[in-house]
């Protein structure tokens, strides 16, 4: 076992009751399956205080080794994680226990502890495979069952900022505060890149001799990656703490009697993405990178989120007029531009061929994120088209 994992273990479980135990690295992601960092999967076995067998199992997150990827993105966004964990989940648990909340808001895998060191961060979590939880296969839409379970969360999550802020604005302001903004920075550096796959999805277009499409997508990707940059750089009185990295990796399931089409719950992974935005941010995310398929459905799954989101606001003590079902109409109008000039690249991640998925970790020394990007082939398989075109079909011009 390695020296430094046994170290990280040791810091993990202090206070858990655990003593005489044995460590046993269990496994560790691929490539595709993570792209910010790295998970080691780890058994901890020995025994509790009355000297009975006890288990833990960990997910211990690490940045991915590479120095340049570290410098522009790996170490803002492992930081950002970590106060998530440090910082707004704990404001959140007890807002909600205050307003004794029966099914509070708690799709977060739960955090033993975060260590900042000198070269890297290490977040050690629980590990969400065994207890039970699997995730989605990212290849694949998502299903009506999976859709409404990750947007009822996602309408809890928004409601808590909305609520917060309503009740208690110094709280709120000092917790959105400490948030910066890697996602925001690195589209911004990527601009180029993304300005390439949206060209290259207009030239397939053009090239699968639907006139109509080509010149829908035309109209509707007008401004470019300029204008990505501009909707998501956009901040109002209506904005909320978001989790932004939504797509389908960040999401594990939990089923009943293995019953993989209908989910009874959902955990939310990945926070390093979280910052200050409009609700529409994560909607347009999550429904855009998951959901292209039922396209014809999303202005009903709008509906049905908005709908979680009132409920959970008066359930708060607050208005569900804090947000209206008509602000969300408005923020929806510019996302929806977000979500479609924003898929061509995410496709990259999502159902790019497994031999070109994009691996940070193999940035070179002065390598720009942007220029790396673009050295990422965009898909041109037949799923890749297949869910752009509905998602371009039913957007509201």
């Amino acid at each position: 076992m390695n020296k430094y994992i046994e170290s990280w273990v040791k810091e993990a479980i202090d206070g858990e009751d655990i003593s005489s135990y044995e460590v046993e690295l269990r496994g560790s992601t691929e490539n595709g399956d993570s792209f910010i960092g790295q998970v080691l999967f780890v058994k901890v076995q020995g025994t509790d205080g009355n000297g009975k067998p006890k288990q833990l199992n960990l997910a211990m997150k690490l940045p991915k080794e590479n120095a340049t990827f570290r410098e522009n993105m790996g170490k803002v966004s492992f930081h950002q994680e970590i106060i998530m964990y440090e910082d707004v989940f704990p404001v959140f648990e007890t807002f909600q226990h205050q307003r004794q909340i029966r099914t509070p808001f708690s799709a977060y895998p739960r955090c033993f502890k975060c260590l900042k060191l000198e070269d890297k961060e290490v977040l050690a979590l629980e590990d969400l495979n065994a207890a039970g939880y699997a995730h989605h296969n990212k290849d694949i839409c998502m299903n009506l069952a999976h859709i409404r379970t990750v947007l009822r969360e996602y309408a809890k999550l928004h409601a808590l900022s909305f609520a917060l802020r309503d009740q208690n604005k110094p709280l709120f302001d000092s917790l959105t505060a400490q948030l910066k903004e890697p996602f925001l920075d690195f589209l911004t550096e990527s601009k180029v890149a993304f300005d390439t796959s949206i060209q290259e999805t207009l030239d397939l277009l053009k090239s699968s001799g639907d006139e109509d499409l080509y010149q829908k997508y035309k109209r509707l990707s007008k401004g470019g990656a300029s204008r990505l940059v501009e909707i998501i750089a956009t901040v109002d009185e209506k904005a909320v703490i978001v989790h932004g990295d939504c797509w389908n990796n960040n999401f594990m399931f939990q089923y009943k009697n293995n019953d993989k089409s209908s989910p009874t719950s959902v955990m939310i992974l990945d926070w390093q993405f979280s910052s200050l935005k409009s609700p529409a941010y994560d909607l347009a995310y999550f429904l855009y990178t998951t959901s292209t398929r039922s396209a014809n459905l999303f202005h009903q799954y709008l509906q049905e989120y908005h709908k979680h989101l009132s409920e959970f606001l008066i359930q708060l003590g607050s208005s569900p007029k804090l947000f209206t079902f008509e602000d969300l109409q408005r923020h929806w109008k510019d996302f929806q531009i977000m979500g479609l000039l924003f898929i061509p690249t995410a496709f990259k991640f999502v159902v790019g061929d497994k031999d070109n998925l994009p691996d940070f970790g193999q940035i070179v020394e002065g390598q720009k994120m942007g220029d790396y990007l673009m050295s990422v082939p965009l898909p041109k398989n037949k799923e890749f088209y297949e869910r752009l075109k509905p998602a371009i079909e039913f957007a509201d011009e």
